[in-house]
């Protein structure tokens, strides 16, 4: 009677990994490539296979041999990736800088998107009025924002070009020309597409990364209009 309780929990318990696996996948929280999906069917299949000593059916028994079977396998390839990925200092440097949330393979498959490039004083990442045909990261370096040929501002190293407009096909704002010797980590708008399309779940870490840098530089202009106004207040009333 014990041994039966034990098989029927055993059995409860399969069910329950197996049904929390799809429904984690459903929701988003686990990818079907993932370890945890993986090591989730794999308890799933095991207990289910160990309650079948209660009540032998060979049939379901072949079914969670095949998913155990499946499922190591697919840990023993993820663990091969992983462990095969490397990356320079300058590549762990962005990761760490605006993809930190991505894992390590997804994070390999977006810098194998793009190139780095040294870039010269002259350069145009943008042109004011074209379509912007890359989104760029400024490792080093800095670049002019340039508004009918005027300053209106700097940006250098940490920071995207390109970004708003990139994901949407629109204009350049501004051109955006390169002021002195810049290391530069550029992804083509075709190449991002083909990433996002191949890779849905990369999408929401590249918007997040483009949403927050958008953000800074934001504020950085709120601030810069502020000691503007403060120091034309200042001036009138000297």
């Amino acid at each position: 009677m014990a041994e039966d309780v034990l098989f029927q929990i055993a059995g409860y318990f399969g069910v329950a990994f197996y049904l929390g696996a799809y429904l984690l996948l459903q929701m988003g929280v686990v990818k079907g490539n993932g370890f945890a999906y993986a090591q989730m069917n794999l308890a799933g299949a095991a207990l289910v296979l160990f309650s079948l000593f209660a009540a032998w059916n060979t049939f379901s028994a072949i079914i969670q041999v095949s998913w155990i079977t499946i499922s190591v396998f697919g840990m023993i390839r993820l663990y091969i990736l992983n462990s095969r990925l490397t990356f320079s200092a300058e590549e762990e440097a962005l990761i760490n800088a605006r993809f930190a949330t991505l894992k390590k393979l997804d994070a390999r498959k977006l810098l194998d998107h793009g190139t780095w490039r040294d870039a010269q004083p002259g350069d145009h990442l943008t042109d004011e009025g074209q379509p912007v045909e890359a989104v760029s990261y400024i490792m080093s370096g800095s670049v002019d924002i340039l508004i009918n040929d005027r300053c209106i501002a700097q940006v250098g190293a940490g920071n995207f070009v390109g970004e708003m407009a990139v994901l949407t096909d629109d204009a350049a704002s501004a051109t955006v020309a390169v002021n002195q010797p810049s290391r530069i980590f550029a992804m083509s708008s075709d190449r991002l597409a083909q990433l996002i399309k191949r890779n849905p779940d990369i999408a929401p870490h590249i918007e997040y990364a483009f949403a927050r840098d958008t953000k800074s530089k934001l504020s950085e202009t709120n601030a810069l209009l502020r000691n503007a106004l403060d120091t034309s207040d200042l001036a009138k009333t000297a």
